[in-house]
């Protein structure tokens, strides 16, 4: 009976032990597996297909219209606005007289004077002096060195003159110059007195001609060669320092004064151009390889936000300039003349600036392009069972997420645009 529960005994060992054993494995087998969430962390090919598509690359900025021109106008002396011809809105011509100083009537009544009957006899009168002035220089001159020497000084002076003609001149001025005995300071003299007079006389003469030809004549600066251009050219100054004349056509933006108002040489009105609007806007210093002259531009303005319009890039100005602490590029633009909105200077506009664009053109996302060397690049084209094979590509426009491919693949390829080392 002993002998019996020992071999139960025995048995029941053995089968718990195995038992217990075939659970140990059973366990190992089953944490020791992977786990779905385990499996996805391997890594699968990302691709793309080479599509056919149409990118823009854009840069977008903010700004405002401006005129093509605006001046601000300032007497150039002061004194008391006795004469007002337009107000804010006005539009004014070229050359009109928009406002005058009290002086300006004294002023006017002299510069008038200078082209009446008796201006010009004047003028004339000066003219005759300076002639009658150079003649008494020559004879001065020819009274120190002789006649034979002041007609051979006639010769070496003449412009038409050939070499050989010169210096046969030159030879006989020195042999006549050498009979006779010359006080150095006394020539030198009367030379400079001779060199004077011709210079009064061209004086002289000019200013002859501009009053003989009329005001029209004396509406820019003159250089005063003697006393006469220099009568002249204080004339018009004074006339130009006691009034506002427009420089160009346009419209009056601002008048900062009144009759009655003692001024200064601040500014009192303001003129800008109606036509050929522009637009000044702003773009980021990291967009400046996506802006030159001659890009078109789409404008949208706040007063016609469903109403964009085209316009194109006309200046990139060559320096940055710092807006609110942030280096930006300047870019001015035109308006289209033919719009039928009413643009007025002054609004907001928001531009876009069409860098480059590609219509029909095949497609990959940035991430396919491999970067072999500045400026050059390939892609991963996948093959059967995944293979990946290295091709060079020609790159064309590109954005921050495609890029348009000029040579080197077709539509309907697939690309890698996972990360593949290469070596």
């Amino acid at each position: 009976m002993q002998k019996n529960v020992s071999q139960k005994f025995s048995r029941r060992t053995i089968f718990i032990t195995l038992f217990a054993a075939l659970a140990l494995i059973a366990a190992v087998v089953f944490f020791a597996r992977p786990t779905t969430s385990e499996a996805a962390e391997v890594p699968a090919l990302q691709t793309a297909k080479v599509r056919t598509g149409d990118l823009v690359v854009t840069a977008s900025g903010a700004g405002t219209v401006v005129p093509a021109a605006q001046v601000d106008l300032a007497f150039r002396s002061s004194g008391v606005v006795a004469e007002l011809n337009a107000a804010i809105g006005d539009s004014v011509q070229n050359q009109q007289v928009l406002a005058r100083l009290e002086e300006n009537i004294q002023a006017e009544a002299d510069f008038q004077a200078l082209f009446t009957a008796e201006g010009v006899a004047q003028a004339q009168l000066a003219l005759i002096a300076a002639q009658d002035a150079l003649v008494t220089a020559q004879n001065d001159v020819i009274y120190l060195i002789g006649s034979d020497a002041w007609y051979w000084q006639g010769q070496l002076e003449k412009p038409e003159a050939t070499q050989a003609e010169k210096d046969l001149a030159q030879s006989k001025l020195d042999y006549f110059m050498g009979l006779r005995y010359i006080d150095e300071s006394d020539i030198a003299l009367a030379r400079a007195n001779l060199e004077s007079a011709r210079v009064a006389l061209q004086d002289a003469q000019a200013a002859l001609d501009i009053v003989q030809a009329g005001p029209e004549a004396l509406s820019k600066p003159i250089a005063a060669l003697g006393p006469e251009m220099a009568k002249l050219e204080s004339a018009r100054v004074a006339l130009e320092n006691t009034r506002l004349v427009a420089p160009f056509d346009g419209e009056l933006t601002a008048v900062n004064t009144v009759l009655g108002q003692t001024v200064g040489t601040s500014s009192v009105m303001t003129i800008a151009t109606t036509e050929n609007l522009l637009v000044r806007f702003y773009l980021d210093e990291t967009d400046l390889d996506k802006v030159a002259v001659g890009n078109r531009v789409s404008f949208t303005l706040d007063a016609y936000p469903n109403q964009p319009v085209d316009g194109e890039v006309v200046i990139v100005e060559p320096a940055l300039q710092t807006i609110d602490g942030t280096p930006v590029v300047v870019v001015w633009a035109s308006l289209p003349a033919d719009t039928e909105l009413n643009l007025m200077s002054g609004m907001t506009v928001e531009a876009e600036v069409i860098a480059g664009e590609a219509r029909g053109a095949l497609i990959v996302p940035v991430q396919a392009l491999r970067e072999l060397a500045p400026g050059s690049y390939a892609v991963f084209l996948v093959g059967e069972n995944d293979q990946l094979a290295m091709t060079p590509v020609t790159v064309g426009l590109r954005d921050f997420a495609n890029a348009e491919i000029l040579s080197g693949v077709k539509a309907g390829d697939v690309v890698s645009t996972g990360t593949v080392e290469t070596k």
